[in-house]
């Protein structure tokens, strides 16, 4: 049975950012609901924190810490609120955690550009140059997967079957069912999600008028060699640690005041 705990600091600031990262896909449309969940490893543990399920489950756009339980690698409860489950998904992000030892958070979510595009057979194209810093560019050019099965992966074994195609990419597509990202962090992997949304969303209006075209492999290469260079403009850090994407978001759904930090 689950039970509800004191919280460390390392703890209660991590269920904090799960929680922030559930409300910010879910306000920008990257999933809905109850239909996704986030997690983290809870660091020198063999714990992870995810987004809870279950008769008392909140949609992710107003998830906060109570939401957010602690699982062991097995997917068994070991402190939670009650009336709160593990998501039937669990053994996607475990499969995830176990195969890379470099992943520190997980997120499955159900985008529908990304379904809409995957279930006609539209390639993802490079279509975003300047537009946003390069970001999707080096995403696509590290590969974007497709599993081909439908299936929620509820078990070990679809687990390793999922895991055959994810290998050591950021993000992986499922057919007629959504995404899953990996990160070295919450800010990093919730990051991974907002950008493969924008392409696919473009894409998708790209699509709706004619074949896009993707931008030129010169422009590719350069904006390569600008990044591995170090003069990249954009992907800034705070002096507090904070990601200039993560700030924009938390600004974004009201949580800093104008003016505020």
């Amino acid at each position: 049975m689950a039970t509800t705990l004191p919280l460390t600091q390392t703890e209660k600031e991590l269920k904090e950012k799960v929680a922030l990262s559930c409300r910010i896909i879910g306000d920008r449309g990257v999933t809905r609901g109850t239909l996704g969940h986030v997690s983290v490893r809870l660091p020198g543990t063999e714990y992870v924190l995810i987004k809870a399920k279950g008769p008392d489950e909140e949609a992710l756009e107003w998830a906060t810490v109570r939401d957010i339980i602690t699982i062991d690698m097995n997917g068994k409860i070991v402190e939670g609120a009650a009336g709160l489950a593990a998501p039937q998904e669990t053994a996607m992000h475990l499969a995830v955690y176990r195969h890379r030892s470099e992943v520190q958070s997980v997120i499955h979510a159900h985008p529908d550009w990304i379904v809409i595009l995957a279930s006609t057979g539209k390639p993802l194209v490079p279509i975003l140059g300047a537009y946003d810093g390069n970001a999707s560019q080096q995403l696509l050019a590290e590969g974007v997967p497709l599993y081909p099965r439908s299936l929620t992966i509820t078990n070990d074994e679809l687990g390793e079957d999922f895991m055959n195609t994810m290998g050591d990419h950021r993000v992986c597509m499922l057919f007629g069912h959504g995404i899953t990202a990996a990160g070295r962090s919450v800010e990093d992997v919730t990051q991974t999600c907002l950008t493969l949304y924008e392409l696919a969303r473009v894409n998708y209006l790209a699509y709706a008028i004619g074949q896009p075209q993707g931008i030129p492999e010169q422009d590719r290469k350069e904006m390569a060699e600008r990044r591995a260079a170090g003069r990249f403009q954009g992907g800034h850090t705070s002096r507090a640690g904070e990601p200039s994407s993560w700030r924009y978001e938390r600004r974004r759904l009201g949580e800093i005041p104008p003016g505020g930090n």
